[in-house]
């Protein structure tokens, strides 16, 4: 039983709505140009809770922190720290910049890379560049928004869906301004809607690094009893050394290549011939499918290049081998799709993530021949 909760919109829209595809309504090009949209990225230091619901009235909390470093090479990181809720912990690294707000690294449960995705806009519609080719569309502006947190003005809305989505899903995001994200529902092909988080709270934090020195020294200190102590106590019996799961080997002979994965992740894997990098020769997808549950999940893909002699580099792709015809890369998916991260599929998404490590592991072994 999906949950099922009305928005709290009030007020006028400012803003006049023009089609912008079969069933997509945007805000005016002219009212999208004047949105600066880095108003609606949140300020450094502010933490954020959301309560996520489940599908069947369990919640989460998830908090984040918007922090900013700076390089080895004197530049300013900016990026949001999220722990708890369905993903448990990940990192990202933004650009911001008043027409665009850029995902530029992500670090989470199924990835470690560099990428670009356009998350805002000061535009009617979007390309995301995200794994799955996904469109976003201003569909609202001068909203006013109610979440547990409180009540939002000038809220703007941001509809994404990906093309030829069988489900026709879609996943609506309300941004408040100086806070961010404050909403994320998702609407269904037969009507209904499921809200799956809202801002519960937010709060201004202050990092001292005086502080950060003290706690590191605290740590140390702790590290230092807890190592004496671990001296004075008996040591107990080795555990029984557990069998090693058995190796299989992934081999593919359109392109002339192998490596050596466990045999029962390789059995649960399927593997295509794609085209999705238009610079590529082709692209080797592996995935998890589990068709009881209408879910498949990017996992890794091997990126074909012609073998051209020139010295080959890439700012996201790992390089792995080559032979005489090819030049052979590594990149994980991107994020993990909207189903795997409900309650009820975190063994999937589990699975998942020991695959994906697993398979850098395996890179080791890959040989080209």
């Amino acid at each position: 039983m999906k949950i099922v909760r009305n928005l709290l919109l009030t007020g006028i829209l400012a803003l006049l709505l023009t089609g912008c595809s079969d069933n997509m309504k945007t805000v005016d090009a002219d009212v999208a140009k004047k949105i600066d949209v880095s108003d609606y990225f949140p300020p450094i230091g502010l933490t954020r809770t959301y309560v996520q619901y489940g599908t069947e009235g369990e919640n989460m909390k998830a908090t984040d922190t918007v922090k900013m470093e700076v390089g080895s090479e004197g530049n300013e990181m900016v990026y949001i720290h999220e722990t708890g809720g369905l993903i448990a912990d990940s990192i990202r690294e933004y650009k911001v910049e008043k027409d665009a707000v850029h995902v530029i690294y992500i670090i989470n449960a199924l990835k470690n890379e560099e990428t670009d995705m356009l998350e805002l806009a000061s535009k009617e519609s979007w390309e995301t560049n995200d794994a799955d080719k996904s469109v976003s569309y201003m569909t609202g502006s001068g909203l006013s928004v109610e979440v547990p947190a409180g009540s939002f003005q000038n809220v703007i809305e941001v509809t994404n869906i990906v093309p030829d989505d069988k489900r026709e899903q879609k996943t609506v995001k309300y941004y408040a301004p100086e806070v961010g994200l404050i909403k994320t529902v998702f609407h269904f092909k037969d009507g209904e809607e499921y809200v799956f988080s809202e801002l519960e709270s937010f709060k201004m934090t202050e990092e001292k690094h005086a502080e950060q020195k003290e706690d590191a020294k605290s740590e140390e200190v702790t590290k230092k009893d807890s190592e004496e102590e671990s001296k004075e106590q008996p040591k107990e019996s080795s555990p029984a050394v557990e069998t090693a799961p058995q190796e299989g080997i992934y081999s593919n002979t359109n392109y002339q290549f192998s490596f050596s994965m466990p045999q029962t992740m390789l059995d649960r894997m399927d593997v295509n011939t794609g085209s999705w990098d238009h610079d590529a020769v082709a692209t080797i997808d592996f995935s998890l499918n589990e068709p009881t549950r209408n879910i498949e999940q990017g996992l890794f893909s091997i990126v074909v290049f012609e073998n051209t002699g020139a010295e080959w580099d890439h700012p996201v792709y790992k390089y792995v081998g080559e032979n005489e015809k090819y030049v052979f890369a590594y990149t994980m998916a991107g994020d993990p799709i909207e189903a795997m991260l409900l309650p009820e599929n975190a063994d999937l998404l589990e699975e998942a993530q020991s695959i994906i490590q697993a398979s850098q592991e395996a890179m080791e072994t890959f040989e080209a021949k």
